[in-house]
């Protein structure tokens, strides 16, 4: 052992000596410092804007407060309309205690992502339910006076239809905008989960400041049909008059129709409740990812 330390020993003397003589020919450096490994992050924010028949949810003129909004034109509080940020506990897509047939309301969902990412949203009823019997609602089935419709739970998730779909941001449902799902609330809004983008879909949601993944809402209390607009620069979005017939703010006006003459008594005062949960899940190295674990040709609703 000895004797491998000397001969090691002696080749370094060795190497040191040519280095010293070698310092009067040409040569060059190039160094890198300061090199990091770190883990990246990825985030998701949401914001949303909301118009409820025609109004928009705007800031309250009469107070300073940045969270204080109302329908537009009235002194109606307003709790669907927020800038970009993490969701937290209030945060909804609608808060509506007084729907009438007919009623309708939109939404321009915004999803950003720090890092390229797939997208899946999760939406649960946590309660369907006849919140108390009226009169009339109990005069619907064959036994007036007993208490019940002669149904076991609410009815209004049978009454509201949904649909959404990938808007560019005016919330405007135009020709050619993929419609994600429709039907009504007892489908798309009861305990399903679809994918706004996963591996069967298409490409991940793209990471960055500049990049917005658009997604468009709408409900109608009644039967909702879809009339999709001619793509187009519509400013005011679903509450300005886009289709020129001097009445801004109808359901037109958002692409769609809604008539809410069908909607009878059996739906009066039921509650209808539910959680949306948006997923962001990395892209990278990740490229067979599927919301759910089956695939299908296209993002179908299971069943409430």
């Amino acid at each position: 052992m000895k004797r491998i330390l000397l001969s090691v020993f002696a080749i370094a003397l060795v190497v040191g000596s040519v280095v010293g003589a070698t310092t009067a020919f040409f040569s060059d450096e190039e160094t890198s410092t300061g090199n990091i490994l770190a883990a990246g992050a990825l985030d998701l924010k949401v914001d949303n804007t909301c118009y409820y028949n025609g109004r928009t949810c705007v800031l309250n003129e009469s107070t300073e407060d940045p969270t204080d909004r109302v329908w537009e034109g009235t002194d109606e509080p307003c709790f669907c309309t927020w800038e970009l940020k993490d969701l937290a506990e209030g945060d909804v897509f609608f808060a509506l205690r007084d729907l009438k047939p007919g009623d309708y309301e939109e939404d321009t969902i915004s999803l950003h992502v720090d890092n390229d990412s797939w997208a899946c949203v999760d939406i649960n009823t946590t309660e369907n339910s006849d919140n108390g019997i009226t009169e009339p609602e109990d005069e619907v089935d064959s036994l007036p006076g007993d208490g019940s419709d002669g149904t076991p739970d609410g009815d209004l998730a049978q009454e509201l239809n949904f649909i959404f779909w990938r808007d560019d941001g005016d919330n405007i449902l135009e020709r050619e905008e993929e419609v994600l799902t429709s039907g009504p609330a007892s489908n798309v809004l009861n305990d399903v989960r679809w994918a706004l983008a996963d591996s069967e879909t298409g490409q991940p949601l793209i990471g960055g400041e500049e990049e917005v993944q658009y997604i468009g809402k709408a409900f109608c209390f009644g039967t909702l049909t879809e009339a999709p607009l001619t793509p187009g620069d519509y400013p005011d979005g679903p509450a300005g008059d886009n289709n020129a017939n001097q009445t801004p703010g109808e359901p037109e006006d958002g692409g769609f129709n809604c008539d809410g003459t069908e909607v009878g008594n059996i739906s009066q005062t039921d509650l209808l409740m539910g959680d949306i949960v948006f997923e962001a899940v990395q892209a990278r190295h990740n490229d067979d990812f599927l919301c759910n674990l089956t695939p299908t040709s296209t993002p179908t609703p299971l069943p409430l």
